[in-house]
């Protein structure tokens, strides 16, 4: 079982803090496009592409299904829909990717920003 896997060198789990980005508290409860960079035994490390910070989403929160790290490893470089469940000051905004925790398109509140 692979430890964890990353997209080229974007283990933003590596990075500073002032390098993460800020993420606007006022976006939480709010659904994003994220594109999977890394994942852990711990999660899921995102970017956020419209807002350009990183995040990370806990492995719970990643499926689902059971969450292992060889089968998200399958899925880094993809373009998912997150929501954001926190985003405070100096920490990295916590989001959900679980296809049951994302609010649905067709829900109001459920545009991509």
């Amino acid at each position: 079982m692979a430890l964890g896997s990353v997209l080229g060198t974007e283990d933003i789990h590596d990075m500073p803090p002032s390098q993460w980005g800020v993420l606007d508290p006022e976006l939480v409860g709010t659904v994003v496009e994220v594109r999977i960079l890394c994942v852990h035994p711990f999660g899921v490390g995102v970017h956020l592409t419209a807002q350009g910070a990183y995040g990370h989403v806990n492995a719970p929160r990643v499926t689902d299904d059971r969450f292992t790290v060889d089968e998200a490893s399958r899925h880094i470089g993809e373009v998912r829909r997150g929501l954001v469940l926190a985003a405070e000051p100096g920490r990295q905004p916590t989001l959900t990717i679980r296809p049951s925790e994302v609010p649905d398109r067709s829900d109001p509140h459920g545009q991509i920003i």
